[in-house]
C-alpha cells in the first residue's frame, strides 16, 4: 500500500487531488463523477486499511467508506444548520462563526448518520412552515420529505463502485479472491491472518476493476447467509477499529491532563475511566506510539535481568518495534517466545520422527 507520508506530502502541496484524477483517467471503463469525492475516499479509505488487522470482506471496506462519507455531510449541514443564527457581520464574528462550525461538526461525527439525520431534519422541520392546523399523517409526511432530501443530498456525496475500485488500485492495497467471496487484506502491524490461500488480484488491470466494481453493486439482501454475515462482522470490525482511534485522543489527552497534574493516570485509571477491556487498552497505546503521541514508559528493572545485544542486532529490535508500536523490550521479548516456540516445535518433530 501507498506510504501515509506519500500522501500528506501530496495533499500539503495542494496537488493530491490532481493527482488521483490523472490516475483516474487512466480506466476509461470506470466512471468518476466527481474528482472531490474520489480523493475524498482515499482519504478516508487509506487509514482504515491501516488500522484493520484482519483479512475482511471488500464490501465491509465499501459500506464503512460510504458510511463515514454519510455521517461526514451530515455533521457538516447539522453544524451549518445549528450556527446560521450566530452573527458573522463582523471578519472576526465571520471567523468565531466559523470556528465554532468547524468544532461542532467534528464533535457530531462521533454521534452517528441516524441520529444525525433525525436531528438535522427536526432543525429543518423548524424553518419549515407546517401549520398549527396539519394533521399528524401531513406533519409525518413532511418529516418524510426532508428525511428523503437530506438521504439524496447525502447520496451525493458518497462514492460509486466505480469511484472506490479506482481508490483500491491508486493505494495499492491487496485483494484476493477466496470461494466466491473477494477480501481485502488489512496493514496494521498488528495484523492476523484469517484467510489463506488467496491469490491477490492485479489492480492496474481495468477488467478486474470493472469485474470487482460489479461485484459491489449488488445488494446485501440477494446474498447468501454466510457471505452476509461475513460482510456484516467485517464491518462491524472496521467499526470497533476506527472508535477505538477517535477515542485514542482522548485517552493521550487524559493521560497528559494527568501528568501535567502531577497525577499520574495508571493502566487500571484509564481502563476503568474509558470502559476499555485489556485487548482495547494495549490496541490504542500501540495506536498512540505509533503515530508518535506518547512515549515509552521506563519500568523497574531486575539488575540481574540485564543484557547488552551487538549493535546490530539491537537496531534490527528498535526497527521491528516502531514498525509494531511496541517498546523495543516487548518486541524483544516477542521475538525471543517465537524464538523459543519454534526450537519446541523442531524438538518435538525430530522426537516423533525418531
Amino acid at each position: 500500500m501507498r506510504a501515509a507520508s506519500e500522501l500528506r506530502e501530496s495533499k500539503a502541496k495542494g496537488t493530491l487531488g490532481k493527482q488521483i484524477l490523472v490516475f483516474a483517467q487512466g480506466f476509461r471503463s470506470l466512471l468518476v463523477p466527481s474528482p472531490e469525492v474520489l480523493a475524498e475516499t482515499v482519504v478516508i479509505l487509506h487509514p482504515l486499511v491501516a488500522l484493520s488487522d484482519k483479512v475482511l470482506p471488500l464490501k465491509s471496506y465499501f459500506n464503512m467508506v460510504q458510511q463515514m462519507q454519510r455521517t461526514t455531510h451530515l455533521a457538516w449541514a447539522l453544524a451549518q444548520a445549528l450556527t446560521k443564527d450566530l452573527p458573522a457581520g463582523t471578519p472576526a464574528e465571520a471567523k468565531a462563526k466559523a470556528e465554532r462550525a468547524a468544532a461542532l461538526e467534528v464533535e457530531l461525527r462521533a454521534k452517528g448518520a441516524v441520529y444525525l439525520a433525525a436531528t438535522l431534519a427536526e432543525e429543518t422541520k423548524k424553518s419549515t412552515r407546517v401549520t398549527a392546523q396539519a394533521t399528524p399523517e401531513q406533519r409525518a409526511a413532511v418529516e418524510r420529505d426532508l428525511l428523503q432530501k437530506l438521504d439524496q443530498d447525502a447520496q451525493r456525496r458518497l462514492c460509486t463502485e466505480d469511484v472506490f475500485m479506482v481508490a483500491c488500485s491508486f493505494l495499492e492495497v491487496e485483494i484476493a479472491k477466496q470461494g466466491s467471496v473477494y477480501y481485502l487484506k488489512g496493514e496494521s502491524p498488528d495484523f492476523k491472518e484469517t484467510k489463506k490461500n488467496r491469490n491477490p488480484l492485479n489492480l492496474s488491470d481495468e477488467v478486474v476493476l470493472k469485474t470487482l466494481s460489479s461485484g459491489l453493486a449488488r445488494p446485501d439482501e440477494e446474498r447468501g447467509a454466510v457471505e452476509r454475515g461475513q460482510i456484516d462482522s467485517g464491518f462491524n470490525h472496521l467499526v470497533r477499529l476506527n472508535k477505538l482511534h477517535l477515542t485514542m485522543t482522548e485517552v493521550v489527552r487524559w493521560i497528559k491532563e494527568g501528568d501535567q497534574k502531577n497525577t499520574p493516570r495508571r493502566k487500571i485509571d484509564v481502563r476503568k475511566h474509558f470502559g476499555l477491556s485489556h485487548t482495547d487498552y494495549e490496541r490504542i497505546m500501540s495506536m498512540a506510539r505509533r503515530e508518535g503521541m506518547i512515549s515509552f514508559r521506563n519500568r523497574k528493572k531486575d539488575p540481574s535481568n540485564s543484557y547488552v545485544l551487538r549493535a546490530k542486532n539491537h537496531q534490527r529490535v528498535v526497527e521491528y518495534a516502531e514498525k509494531f508500536g511496541h517498546s523495543p523490550q516487548k518486541t524483544l521479548n516477542k521475538i525471543l517466545d517465537d524464538f523459543f516456540d519454534l526450537i519446541e516445535k523442531r524438538r518435538e518433530k525430530s522426537t516423533v520422527g525418531s
